[in-house]
Formats: C-alpha cells, structure tokens, sequence
C-alpha cells in the first residue's frame, strides 16, 4: 500500500504531469493534445503519459490513429479532487477563461446577432453585412440570393473555395443563420444535400426559417456542438467552415471530429482567423474579443500543426493579412484560407 501511495504522489509531484491530469478532469484527451497544452515536445509528453498511466492514475484506448487518456475511473477523480488537484482548461495555451465559460459567452452573443439585437460580432466596426460579405470574396449574386441569411459573420467564402460537385454530401460547421450552406446547396442539386451544425438555438431557428424561406428542401440543419458532431463516421464528402473554429476552446477535437465524418476522398475548405503574434493573457480572456474571433485564436504555427496532427494534408489557398486593418483593428491576424485533404 505504501509503495502504492508513493508511486501515486511521486507521479503527481510535476507541474507538466499536474496539468495534463488536470485537463482530464475536465474531458478525455487525445495524447497529441497535450504538446500544446503543456508546451512541451511530444517525446516528454509521451514520458509523462507512461508515468501517470504506470502509477494507475490514467487509462488509454485506442481510437483508429488516435490514443485517447482520461483518468482511470470516477474513484480516481475523487481521489484527485480530494488531493486538490486543480481541474486546467485546455483551450489554448495562455487563455485564462474557462472552456464552458467561453462557449456561454459565444453562444449567447450569436443569439443576440441572430435576434437581431446586436450587429455582427464586434469585430467590423461600421460595416455592413453586405459591405463585409462583398470584402471576404462572395459576389453581388451571392449577397443578393440570400439576404436574410448574410449576417456578416465570416472571413471568407469556402463554398467559392471548396471543388464541391452535384450530389455530394456537405458538412457546414457553425452554420449561424445558414448563408454557406444555402450556397452549397446550390452546388450540390437536388441529388445532394447540406447538414449545417451550430450550438446556438437562435442562429438554428433563423437557418431553418430561411431554409423553408428560400425554397431549399436539400438543406437540414442540426443542434451540436462542433467538438463533438451529431454526424455519422465516414459519410460525408465535404466539410467546410467560415470563421467558427477559433471559437471552438478545442480546436484539435474539431479537426479530429472533421477527420472522422469524413469520407476516404473527403475534403475540407475552411477560412479562419490565425495569430501571427500572440496576444497578452488579458487578451486571450476578453469575452468581446473571443467573440470577435481574436482572444480565442491560435498562432498560425500551432493551427497547421494541429491541423496535420489530426491526419489531414495541407494545401493553402490565400492568406488575407489586409483583413486586420479592415475589420480587426490592426490586431496581429490573418484570415488563412485552406483546403485540407483526408490522408
């Protein structure tokens, strides 16, 4: 017992191995998580990992190319607990906010936009929805086709960017008032067909209005969460995004979640908001500028790496760096537009 105890407190006395038990308090982990995490490399994670799992204080399974931690039962979790260790958000390295915290706070700020009780996402300024979609490359027909459903929320256009071909099967994720989806329904045909997933109930109900508005019947939209989509394995052919995955607090679980409800051939065609110097702790917790798209983005380095740490190849189309003056104040900051292809 007291080689037990000892095994248990030698293994929790390290602050990389404190915080990697911490963020599996909070969720389960894929072992390439904690890189960034932690900021260490992936050889002393891997150490750090052994010692935990040897002193029975985690488990891991294997998930196709993935190996998953979490600790290893709820006795563990209260023995933890009891001991004061500290559950750690995991969102991204020097973010100070809590993970829910973050989702509350983005999900409540798109209701109010989708209820039209605020204009855009605090990132524009003065601009218009329509003045913003025509700057980030949608055309007039664009603009025009769907006008309920152009909230000036994006950084790009996916669907100008994506191959997308008739009767395909597209993913939109954080499909807000369903404007990207609407779009590549028209691609698709009626042969094929659109799932948008969003967390907010407001943008869902908008979408599923404007979908019954504009006459497309191939278009469904879904309540999720894009860490976790309600969609089956290997079924879909295209996933696209427009400025959502930096809201996500795990970005790593998005790719991987995009990864699996893939097809073998699938695709993905995403615009984003990436840091191209990082912000200050005090930014990284301002709930206007998570919401904005900045206090919740990751260092351009750090999202391609997690980008093909979760199996995809990566082609860039287009950097826009003219977007920081344009509507984000002259932040550090790029709208990286990229197609990401299934190994």
């Amino acid at each position: 017992m007291i080689e037990d105890k000892a095994s248990f407190f030698k293994a929790l006395g390290d602050r990389t191995r404190l915080t990697i038990v911490g963020c599996l308090l909070k969720h389960d982990h894929c072992a390439c998580d904690f890189s960034a995490i932690a900021g260490k490399d992936q050889t002393t994670i891997s150490r750090h990992l052994k010692i935990l799992t040897e002193a029975g204080i985690l488990r891991y399974e294997k998930n196709g190319r993935y190996v998953i931690y979490s600790i290893k039962d709820d006795k563990m979790k209260e023995t933890l607990e009891k001991c004061g260790v500290e559950k750690v958000d995991s969102c991204c390295p020097g973010s100070m906010m809590d993970a829910d915290a973050r989702k509350g706070a983005v999900r409540k700020n798109y209701g109010e936009i989708a209820l039209g009780m605020v204009q855009g996402c605090g990132c524009c300024g003065e601009l218009s929805g329509e003045e913003i979609a025509g700057s980030i490359g949608y055309s007039g027909r664009d603009i025009s086709s769907f006008p309920d459903a152009n909230l000036g929320l994006g950084c790009g256009n996916p669907t100008a960017l994506g191959d997308i071909h008739e009767g395909e099967l597209v993913l939109d994720l954080g499909s807000g008032a369903g404007f990207d989806s609407f779009l590549a329904a028209r691609k698709v045909g009626k042969t094929g067909k659109v799932i948008g997933v969003d967390m907010t109930a407001e943008m869902l109900a908008k979408a599923r209005e404007n979908a019954e508005r504009y006459g497309f019947g191939n278009v469904e939209f879904r309540q999720g969460d894009i860490e976790e989509l309600p969609v089956e394995t290997g079924s879909v052919d295209v996933v696209m995004s427009n400025c959502v995955i930096n809201l996500a607090p795990d970005k790593s679980r998005v790719f991987r979640e995009a990864y699996r409800v893939l097809k073998d051939s699938g695709r993905m065609y995403l615009s984003d908001i990436v840091l191209l110097k990082d912000l200050t702790p005090e930014e990284r917790s301002d709930e206007k500028l998570i919401c904005a798209c900045v206090g919740g983005a990751l260092l351009k380095d750090d999202y391609l790496r997690i980008i093909r740490e979760a199996g995809f190849t990566i082609r860039i189309i287009d950097e826009d760096k003219d977007i920081s003056k344009r509507q984000y104040s002259g932040y550090p900051l790029e709208s990286l537009k990229l197609e990401l292809r299934k190994k």
